[in-house]
């Protein structure tokens, strides 16, 4: 007896989930225009506000640096390179000093551009932002320290992710294939 009752009760929560789960559409919200990447928002060198979500449909060169990190220096220049090789139109870096939280400022991101600019006469071209005061940035995404680098694809999806530093070849290798994919 107590076997047929598990069986009905069995096909109870089979019939209560198959309607549910035909049911369910009707009772979704309607679908927001997240297509589910990543998104943050950081600041940029200038005050206003920018989320990775702006440069959907381009790969994105996500750079986690500190202006006083040996490596993300040498980094600088891989990162350099890639804005000389491959279209802007296609690939966004953005270089985000996540050190905020520990002192570092706006006004020392655009001393660390100028002085590429004027001491190895190297335009440091792309975007450059800070992350907020609770390193909000930094606790996501460079948990281990910096330099930290992302590769997004189109759609703001992780594809490729490193701590410390990246030379240009793999970063090229690594945007080579995210091309090749469109």
């Amino acid at each position: 007896m107590s076997s047929i009752r598990s069986v009905k009760r069995l096909s109870l929560i089979v019939l209560f989930i198959f309607l549910l789960s035909a049911l369910s559409g009707c009772l979704q919200s309607p679908k927001n225009d997240n297509d589910g990447g990543e998104d943050f928002t950081f600041t940029m060198l200038d005050g206003t506000t920018k989320h990775l979500e702006n440069y959907r449909g381009k790969i994105v060169v996500l750079d986690l640096m500190a202006v006083n990190c040996q490596p993300c220096i040498y980094e600088t220049i891989s990162l350099k390179n890639i804005s000389e090789n491959y279209s802007s139109d296609k690939v966004a870096i953005i270089s985000i000093d996540v050190w905020i939280s520990l002192g570092e400022t706006p006004e020392l991101v655009r001393d660390f551009i100028y002085a590429f600019n004027q001491q190895l006469d190297i335009e440091l071209n792309w975007t450059f932002g800070v992350d907020d005061h609770q390193g909000t940035i930094m606790n996501k995404y460079a948990p281990e320290g910096v330099p930290t680098l992302y590769i997004f694809d189109q759609k703001g999806n992780i594809y490729y992710s490193h701590y410390g530093y990246e030379n240009y070849a793999t970063l090229a290798s690594k945007l080579d294939e995210l091309l090749k994919k469109e």
